[in-house]
């Protein structure tokens, strides 16, 4: 894998992994997720990290992000989502699927693309329990990190296998690599220029824009109102 196929924020993640470590990787979920933990998991399979720290440490800052978003959407929910399009884009499907699978939803929207982000302000807005969040936010948390550290690792351990095989085809797997990262960025970017057309269509025939849930008002008394 490249050092620069992947770039999070202007940084490269493994050129992070290398200085840094396991503060890198806590800092890196909790800004962005997956990417950093499968270098991660790749590297561990190279034997410079430890998976089981991989794990705790991609497991710290994703928590503590979500917990994070959480709580500001508790505090400013509706102004953060009106202020980020790409967030209120996304309100849709995230508000969809709280309104029929709440824990299942709490559980794993990490694995769900499009409502990661969104997911823990939405929670936050809509009144549910603090506790509930946190207690099924951690566990999320847990499947979430060890499943992409392992991952990182078995990938890295059939790339290894692949090379010893066939040593002089890293050529081949690194085109191969580019080419897959190229096609699925193509897709990711027509579905969402599709997903994005459909709401701007069905907002102009409705005349308004995403729905905010409401509060829950026996729940507002615990965590204090929404404003």
């Amino acid at each position: 894998m490249s050092s620069t196929d992947h770039v999070m924020f202007g940084i490269d993640p493994t050129e992070l992994l290398q200085s840094y470590g396991y503060l890198a990787l806590v800092i890196g979920t909790f800004l962005e997720g997956e990417t950093i933990v499968l270098i991660a998991g790749f590297l561990a399979q190279q034997e410079y990290l430890s998976p089981p720290l991989i794990a705790l440490a991609a497991f710290c800052g994703s928590c503590l992000s979500d917990q994070l978003m959480f709580i500001l959407g508790r505090w400013k929910g509706t102004a953060i989502i009106r202020r980020f399009p790409r967030l209120e884009r996304n309100l849709g499907k995230a508000t969809r699927l709280f309104s029929r699978y709440e824990t299942a939803l709490i559980l794993g929207f990490r694995f769900i693309y499009g409502v990661r982000n969104v997911t823990p302000i939405l929670m936050g807005l809509s009144g549910v329990n603090h506790l509930k969040f946190l207690a099924l936010n951690v566990i999320g948390a847990a499947v979430w990190a060890i499943s992409f550290t392992a991952a990182g690792y078995f990938f890295g351990q059939a790339i290894t296998l692949f090379m010893e095989e066939f040593p002089h085809a890293g050529r081949f797997v690194l085109g191969g690599i580019i080419i897959l990262a190229v096609l699925l960025w193509y897709i990711r970017k027509r579905r969402r220029k599709a997903r994005q057309a459909a709401e701007a269509e069905r907002e102009s025939g409705t005349g308004h824009r995403n729905t905010l849930p409401e509060p829950r008002r026996g729940e507002e008394g615990q965590d204090g109102p929404n404003p």
